[in-house]
C-alpha cells in the first residue's frame, strides 16, 4: 500500500489581511506546488485550528484584526494536533520585545517585510518535512 504523503503536495496556510501580499505569496507558493489554505483574519485562522487538519506549515502575519499574529500563534502552539507545525511570521515590526515574544512562544522563523519572495520560499523549504516522511518523524 503506498503511502499518500508520497504523492500529495505539502499545504501551506496563509494567514494575511492584506490582499496584494496574500496574491503574492498564494501565486508564489503554487507556482512552486504547494497547496495555499489563505485566511483573511485571525477569527478565520482561529477557526481552522479549531476544525481542520493542521497543514505543513503556517505563514502567519502579525498585525491582524481582532486577535494579533502573536495571540494566533499562543493559541496554534495550545492545540495539540497543531503544536510541531513550523510558523514563519511576517511582519513590519522589528522591534527587539516583538521578536523575543514571538521567539519565546514558539515561532519557528521572523521575516520582516517587505520581504524577497526567494527568502520566504528558501525559509520554507528549510523547515517543511519530506514528503515521504511520516509526519511525526518529519517534526524536530
Amino acid at each position: 500500500m503506498s503511502n499518500t504523503r508520497e504523492t500529495s503536495t505539502h499545504t501551506v496556510l496563509v494567514v494575511e489581511d492584506h490582499e496584494d501580499t496574500a496574491c503574492l505569496l498564494r501565486f508564489v507558493l503554487e507556482r512552486e506546488g504547494f497547496a495555499v489554505i489563505h485566511a483573511f483574519d485571525s477569527e478565520t485562522a482561529r477557526h481552522l485550528t479549531m476544525t481542520t487538519t493542521p497543514p505543513d506549515l503556517v505563514l502567519l502575519d502579525i498585525m491582524l484584526p481582532s486577535l494579533t499574529g502573536l495571540e494566533l500563534l499562543r493559541a496554534i502552539r495550545a492545540t495539540p494536533e497543531w503544536r510541531w507545525i513550523p510558523v514563519i511570521l511576517l511582519t513590519t515590526d522589528s522591534r527587539s520585545e516583538t521578536m523575543i515574544e514571538a521567539a519565546n512562544l514558539g515561532a519557528t522563523e521572523y521575516i520582516l517585510t517587505p520581504f524577497a519572495p526567494e527568502r520566504v520560499m528558501k525559509s520554507i523549504h528549510q523547515f517543511l518535512p519530506k514528503l515521504d516522511m511520516p509526519r511525526e518523524l518529519g517534526r524536530v
